[in-house]
């Protein structure tokens, strides 16, 4: 007992000279370095830009203001990233490692596995409590503001063979839409709440489900949308309905076209519609 007195004051300084010397004289730059210079080989269609790495407690590494590019435009910006392996999993051919970061005001974590002689890898992850308005990748795909907090969660997978697969289910919440095209004199759609269910392969996106809730009107819609690499140029095949609540039509009152009159086309579950055009010149059909 007496030995054990003795030497633990010893133990602990040597413990805390070292945890301050791996911090203090951690290699930021090189570590950086290393990690932008190893995903953009292996990615090249994505880069990432790092400010600055810390380690962090337990084991992984802290990284501070975190770019992701698709070529020159900027795709998602987090404030810090803490990425932390799965030990076992270091000496197989498939890494495992966990992630959580910030953003935008909300958070998002998740789980990795990366297969080290293919460069396969499949992320799963959760988004919370993120304010879609300040992402610009948002904007520049949808052409058009959008506000509101975005929760969800998504799966993505790249392979040699299939390429690049995203699967994502996600809510905004309180939130409102730039219209390029005015509906029912709209210029910004409110809704409350707005439920998505995705999936992408590569450059086709299939909206599988879109449901719209708001106090003026509800909605879906569905279909596909052939990404370019001008946003604006991307080709839109999309069909669903609109439901004007009465209260709404009823503050539109004659301004409404005699041809759109409420008692000719919407019915008990709305009124269908089709849009077809790019992001930058949509055409919308009534049915």
């Amino acid at each position: 007992m007496h030995n054990t007195r003795k030497w633990l004051p010893y133990s602990l300084f040597i413990i805390a000279v070292t945890a301050f010397f791996i911090y203090y004289l951690f290699p930021s730059d090189k570590v950086k370095n290393y990690i932008t210079f190893n995903l953009n080989k292996t990615y090249p269609g994505t880069k990432i830009a790092i400010d600055h790495v810390k380690p962090a407690f337990p084991p992984g590494l802290k990284l501070y203001d975190v770019n992701f590019y698709r070529r020159h435009d900027s795709l998602f910006r987090a404030e810090q990233i803490k990425i932390a392996p799965g030990f076992l999993s270091l000496f197989s051919s498939k890494t495992i490692f966990f992630f959580k970061g910030s953003a935008y005001t909300g958070i998002f974590k998740g789980k990795g596995e990366f297969t080290k002689n293919s460069h396969e890898i499949m992320i799963n992850g959760k988004l919370s409590g993120i304010r879609i308005k300040k992402i610009s990748a948002i904007k520049d795909l949808i052409g058009r503001n959008i506000s509101g907090v975005l929760d969800g969660n998504f799966t993505y997978r790249n392979q040699k063979e299939s390429g690049d697969n995203l699967k994502a289910e996600l809510i905004i919440s309180n939130g409102q839409l730039e219209l390029l095209t005015p509906l029912f004199q709209l210029e910004n759609l409110p809704f409350k709440k707005i439920t998505a269910e995705l999936a992408m392969k590569n450059m086709n996106l299939q909206i599988k489900k879109c449901v719209i809730t708001g106090d003026q009107m509800d909605g879906s819609i569905s279909g596909s949308i052939t990404l370019k690499d001008t946003p604006g140029q991307s080709y839109l095949k999309l069909s669903g309905t609109i439901n004007p609540h009465p209260s709404f039509l009823e503050e539109l009152g004659n301004d409404l076209p005699t041809n759109l009159l409420p008692k000719r086309i919407f019915g008990k579950n709305g009124v269908h519609i089709r849009i077809y055009g790019t992001l930058d010149k949509p055409r919308f059909f009534l049915n």
